[in-house]
């Protein structure tokens, strides 16, 4: 094909995140056994051979359901506590198989086996479950209605690989009671498909089942298996309690060099987790232990004018999140939960019904308070408060949805409510609408209102929609969001309001065929459109890119863009000078973006990110100015044991009168993984900003660094040992030497009795 002489492309999805039903006709029956399985990655059990017997006979990326370059045969078979899965994976060069030593969850670059299975036969949603050669672990959960993939979800079951001199194969065991399916009698009907990725010169997916490209989902073209007669999940009762200690020393360097040592503090709690039924979970805790185990990556938040997002790690709020999640807004950001005494949530799912319910007692406060350009995070350390949630669904058909969400949360002379209606229509294989309407009532805290700058915001609502179309070759979209200007969501992550914003875009992808250098090419482009409540137009931009997908896993993308945009100084955050701009500056602006990744060997990873264009300069004065970005990142599995990944960051703003502000920011992660159970991580986080005293009188320069050297015992997600130290590093250009002023070290031990 005509770009068979282009260079570089990227690395490809595992799966295709879609929306539509494409009923596969292919049907599996699995018988019942009742001996044992032993795993240790042999298949030797006499019952593999009255197992199901499938091939992985279709590879759908980077061809479309061509003939698979190698064989995989998988094995199903059910005892009655667990769902057996056995996968031989054959290779022509076994020297080349990827396998590493890793955490779960993050054995993604490697070889793997594994299937996804939807229990509800809805076709809407999927457990995913791969191991790599090793026998470790990666799961998650596949939601075609909400368009995504949580892998933040964990689930307890078991696993062992064996490298043969033919290639691998693993032994899998899934016990029903970490499943969610009907609780019907006789027979059952699931949905399933088996998977097998290929990292090779491309990352080669193979399959059970056939990938339609112009189908609009992924769970939805997978096929049929029948058995699991008189199983169930069990009430399935696990309760995990854990025990903390920790001592903090501090020191203030401008007036000594003396550590003040702290006292030990030590803590418990307990998290229960209980399947009512088979088909819903009541999660609670008393005194959890939400702590941030591992710190979060560095984020600039220089001459930014929106609040930074931070994804939530803790384990009881993701357990069941993806039944709170809604068409298109982020109504629940638990994050916002930050020290709670005791947390309750119960989520199921009965025929077409779902529901999800969350109550928290939350010993602090603090909210986004958006605006139509800007955000800023308010925090009440001393305000107590209570957070409710509730989400209700109903499925409509084969493929579409409705749901209602109500968001409640109530402290002092403070409350917050958020009532959501929304819902996904699917009108063909490849057209989808979602929409939302949202309305929000708000009572803040006499201590916010008697800030000078501060304003009501009381009552409010909104909306959004978005169709979307996605051919085999040709993909267009439209969308609309409108919230007015008292619109707040307290409990979500929503950092925007008085607002409407326009999108059309259109787009054309190309596919490769087998010999060509590229096996995808797609360019696209949209037009995007905003104002304010006044009517005042906000921005008019329109972009252009192409995205390639290549040998060596690689992938490069070029997007540019030319907007007029106006700031006026109506900011929420409130510290911005007027500068230029007393009411407020048009702003012609033209910017362009490059990045690009690629694999020289399966074992590393290599990637570039380059940003130049105009800017404005928030932080000296409304005023434009001009910003470059470089972004260098790498990850390394140097052998089976040992992974380095590290990225560093430059950063530029400047303007006709100088500099503004240069800035370096890097993070370092090096983890030794002495075996499946057991590793010992490094984590560096560095940050550096300068500014231009003459511009800048109101900031002072900042470098921070953090270090955290950390060793985990994990038998499974829950049953967890830590034990780790860390120190930290302040500069606000006022000390002589750049030396640690705080210091502590942690312990914590979890275990999870399965009763």
């Amino acid at each position: 094909m005509w770009f068979k002489s282009l260079s570089l492309g990227c690395l490809l999805m595992v799966g295709i995140t879609c929306q539509v039903s494409l009923a596969t006709e292919l049907s599996l029956t699995i018988p019942k056994t009742s001996q044992k399985i032993k795993l240790d990655g042999e298949l030797d059990e006499p019952f593999w051979q009255q197992a199901t017997k499938v091939n992985l006979g279709y590879e759908t990326r980077p061809g479309e359901n061509i003939d698979a370059r190698a064989k995989t045969t998988a094995y199903i078979i059910e005892d009655g506590d667990s769902l057996l899965i056995g996968i031989i994976a054959e290779d022509p060069e076994p020297s080349k198989i990827q396998a590493s030593l890793k955490d779960r969850d993050t054995i993604w670059a490697d070889d793997l086996l594994g299937f996804k299975i939807d229990t509800f036969n809805d076709h809407r949603k999927a457990y995913n479950f791969f191991v790599n050669p090793l026998g470790i672990q990666m799961d998650s959960i596949e939601d075609d209605i909400a368009g995504n993939e949580d892998r933040s979800w964990n689930a307890i079951w078991h696993s062992q690989g064996k490298i043969t001199n033919k290639g691998y194969q693993v032994e899998i065991a899934v016990p029903f009671k970490v499943l969610r399916f009907p609780n019907t009698n006789g027979q059952k009907t699931w949905n399933i498909d088996f998977v097998r990725m290929y990292p090779r010169g491309y990352r080669y997916r193979f399959a059970y089942n056939k990938v339609e490209r112009d189908k609009s989902c992924s769970v939805c073209q997978i096929g049929k298996i029948s058995g699991f007669e008189n199983i169930e999940s069990g009430n399935n009762l696990e309760v995990t309690p854990y025990v903390s200690a920790q001592r903090a020393d501090s020191r203030d360097l401008s007036v000594s060099r003396e550590w003040q040592e702290g006292d030990f503090k030590f803590d418990g709690g307990v998290d229960v987790r209980w399947g009512v039924t088979d088909n819903s979970v009541l999660n609670a805790t008393i005194n959890p232990d939400f702590s941030q185990v591992e710190a979060d990556a560095v984020q600039l938040d220089v001459n930014r004018t929106f609040a930074l997002f931070f994804a939530e790690r803790r384990e009881f709020f993701l357990e069941g999140s993806d039944y709170f999640r809604t068409s298109l807004l982020n109504l629940l950001h638990t994050r916002n939960i930050a020290n709670p005494d005791w947390g309750l949530k119960y989520t199921g799912k009965t025929g077409k019904h779902s529901y999800g319910i969350l109550a928290a007692s939350d010993n602090s406060t603090a909210f986004l308070l958006p605006g139509p350009q800007s955000s800023g995070l308010e925090g009440f350390d001393n305000l107590e408060s209570d957070a409710f949630a509730g989400r209700y669904t109903y499925d409509i058909g084969d493929k579409s949805q409705i749901g209602g969400m109500i968001t409640h949360r109530v402290g002092e002379d403070y409350k917050n409510t958020a009532l959501s209606l929304d819902g996904k229509h699917y009108f063909t294989d490849e057209d989808v609408l979602r929409y939302q309407v949202v309305y929000s009532n708000s009572e803040d805290p006499e201590v916010l209102r008697a800030e000078p700058d501060y304003k009501g915001y009381g009552s409010g609502n909104g909306y959004a929609i978005a169709y979307n179309h996605k051919g085999h070759n040709w993909n267009w979209q439209a969308s609309r969001y409108d919230f007015d200007e008292n619109f707040r969501a307290d409990l979500g992550f929503i950092n925007q309001n008085g607002f409407s914003r326009d999108v059309v875009g259109l787009g054309h992808t190309w596919h490769g065929e087998e010999g060509d250098t590229f096996n995808r090419i797609h360019i696209g482009g949209d037009f995007d459109l905003r104002h304010d409540y006044t009517g005042q137009k906000l921005k008019e931009k329109s972009d252009v890119w192409i995205n390639i997908n290549g040998p060596y896993q690689s992938y490069i993308s070029f997007k540019a863009g030319v907007a007029d945009t106006w700031y006026s100084n109506e900011r929420v955050n409130g510290d911005i000078n007027d500068g230029n701009c007393p009411m407020g500056c048009w702003f012609n602006q033209f910017s362009y973006k490059v990045s690009a990744n690629f694999r020289p060997v399966t074992s590393v990873q290599l990637g570039l990110k380059y940003k130049n264009g105009d800017a404005v300069d928030f932080i000296s004065g409304i005023e434009p100015a001009k910003r470059k970005n470089y972004k260098v990142w790498a990850n390394w599995q140097v052998n089976r044991h040992w992974y380095f990944s590290t990225d560093y960051s430059i950063t530029k703003l400047w303007q006709d009168r100088g500099d503004v502000f240069n800035s370096d920011v890097a993070n370092l992660n090096s983890t030794y993984q002495f075996d499946k159970q057991q590793y010992i991580r490094l984590t560096v986080r560095y940050s550096n900003v300068d500014f231009n005293q003459n511009l800048v009188t109101s900031k002072n320069d900042k470098k921070r660094m953090g270090r955290q050297l950390l060793y985990a015992y994990k038998v499974n997600p829950r049953t967890v040992f830590f034990l780790g130290y860390s120190d930290k590093f302040d500069d606000d250009n006022s000390l002589q030497n750049f030396e640690s002023n705080g210091r502590s070290i942690f312990s914590k031990f979890s275990y999870a009795f399965q009763l």
